[in-house]
């Protein structure tokens, strides 16, 4: 099985050897491993260049002639890859020594595009830390498409996606982020948006990665947050953050449209779910925005609750609803016209 490794470098000196080693002690070794360096001027790809002269596999490493910035550098490495596989690689953890084998096994099943793993949240010092990361991990086992939450973020040093994923939509001029108006989505919640359209996704238990925070991560652990502190940010919602995600979700069923007419006929017929689902959510959104306007009058907005519950719209998010929170918070909303830009 070929399995590239994209690794997106960015002044790894402290850590990159300890990763480059746990990927050489790997029971299933990579097919190559590609690092796309974002600091020409350190000596990141001194240390690279040392290990990929002691390793059984190709070892490609890419400086580039400007700084890129993390998602694009990572774009850049999975670019890059000839595998039929990718794994998205942290400069700064630990592999666990059959992650790739274990990941593996998951692909035997053609219709998975991607699987993602379980992490142990460890300190610099590679000391586990009180961190639970079940907080931060909702899925276990297989799903088909469109039945995850197509909002969730996940870890993107515990992913591997199938390749063709990135020919079967193009990834340049990607839609806009959901949860960071005005940029363009991560590696990341790409590779979740298109492989949860497109196919299965497996999540499995196995805490494959030590997930190192040293504090100066590009992205890290979320903090847990309390029940008060979960209501608070969704009572902080409104108008502007609805009309935001709906620009999202109509943003992917735009995408959805673009698949390639050389994927395979079931793979453009769930895109062509997709492209309904999203438009689907879009609307959703957009009219629950209209709710939390304040010229809305309470009779419109009992009448555009009614709409969407009957219509479905406040099923589980991971079937392209709402949700029941939701649907309390707008049944609240509209009681005591409470109205929220």
């Amino acid at each position: 099985m070929k399995i590239s490794i994209a690794m997106a470098a960015y002044k790894g000196e402290r850590f990159l050897r300890e990763q480059l080693d746990s990927i050489a002690r790997q029971t299933l070794l990579p097919y190559e491993l590609v690092i796309t360096d974002d600091s020409p001027d350190s000596g990141t790809a001194d240390i690279a260049f040392e290990f990929a002269r002691g390793v059984p596999f190709p070892v490609r490493v890419v400086r580039n002639e400007q700084r890129l910035g993390f998602h694009e550098n990572f774009f850049k490495a999975i670019s890059l890859c000839e595998g039929d596989f990718v794994a998205f690689c942290d400069q700064d953890d630990i592999w666990v020594d059959n992650k790739l084998e274990r990941v593996a096994e998951e692909f035997v099943d053609p219709d998975v595009m991607l699987v993602v793993h379980g992490v142990k949240v460890v300190d610099g010092d590679l000391n586990v830390r009180d961190d639970n990361t079940a907080s931060h991990w909702s899925y276990r086992g297989i799903y088909d498409p469109l039945t995850t939450n197509p909002w969730y973020v996940l870890f993107g040093m515990s992913t591997v996606v199938r390749h063709s994923i990135y020919d079967y939509i193009d990834w340049r001029d990607r839609p806009e982020h959901p949860i960071d108006p005005g940029f363009a989505m991560s590696h990341d919640t790409w590779a979740w948006f298109v492989a949860t359209s497109l196919g299965k996704i497996s999540a499995i238990d196995d805490p494959l990665v030590l997930y190192r925070q040293h504090g100066a991560n590009s992205c890290g652990v979320a903090p847990d947050r309390d029940v008060s502190e979960k209501v608070e940010m969704t009572k902080a919602a409104g108008a502007t953050h609805y009309r935001r995600m709906a620009t999202a979700a109509f943003g992917r069923a735009d995408k959805m449209l673009q698949v390639s007419r050389t994927a395979p006929l079931p793979v453009r017929k769930r895109a062509a779910a997709a492209v309904d689902y999203y438009r689907a959510l879009g609307e959703r959104l957009r009219r629950r925005a209209d709710l939390y306007c304040a010229a809305t009058s309470t009779v419109s907005r009992a009448g555009t609750v009614a709409r969407l519950l009957v219509s479905g719209a406040y099923r589980p998010l991971n079937h392209g609803g709402l949700g029941r929170r939701a649907l309390l918070k707008d049944v609240h909303a509209t009681v005591f016209r409470v109205s929220i830009e």
